[in-house]
């Protein structure tokens, strides 16, 4: 009966340790290879033939500021750029929305593209909404109070 006890002991253990592993290559996954090249591309396209540079881009898990967000969708993607063609692109809402689009259909696991003017906090947030729809998040002011928590999905605080 005690060797029972223990090697049922042991097999749970073993199954916590395998799915805690698990849950943790899952969120350190790299992008795929139709991920990585939408997203070589989306970078290609903000640059060409445009005075603005992506100076640096990185991946985000936005579980921490989100209540709830698209199922196995847990990354943001930020395109940081600069160049005196920022802000006309950062104000093109189509142009964003078609690259955030690309983006989040070729990469499973992004549900939002963010594009941010460098050294500033000016940030535009594309994303999945509802019926499968890539759109600009709504914007919240800094006091209001539904700013001071974990965020509705489809919105961002702006300052």
């Amino acid at each position: 009966m005690r060797l029972n006890q223990i090697i049922a002991t042991g097999l749970i253990f073993t199954n916590i340790m395998f799915l805690f592993s698990s849950s943790v290559q899952a969120q350190n996954r790299k992008p795929s290879v139709e991920c990585n090249v939408s997203l070589q591309r989306a970078k290609k396209q903000i640059q060409k033939n445009r005075k603005v540079k992506v100076v640096h881009t990185s991946q985000e898990n936005i579980s921490q500021h989100y209540k709830s967000y698209p199922n196995n969708r847990p990354f943001s993607y930020l395109f940081e750029l600069t160049g005196s063609a920022t802000q006309s692109i950062l104000s093109s809402e189509k142009f964003l929305t078609a690259i955030s689009t690309e983006i989040i259909n070729k990469c499973p696991s992004i549900s939002m593209v963010e594009f941010n003017e460098s050294r500033t906090d000016h940030v535009e947030s594309y994303g999945l909404l509802e019926n499968n729809d890539v759109g600009l998040f709504k914007c919240l002011d800094m006091d209001d109070p539904m700013a001071r928590t974990k965020l509705h999905w489809g919105y961002v605080v702006c300052l």
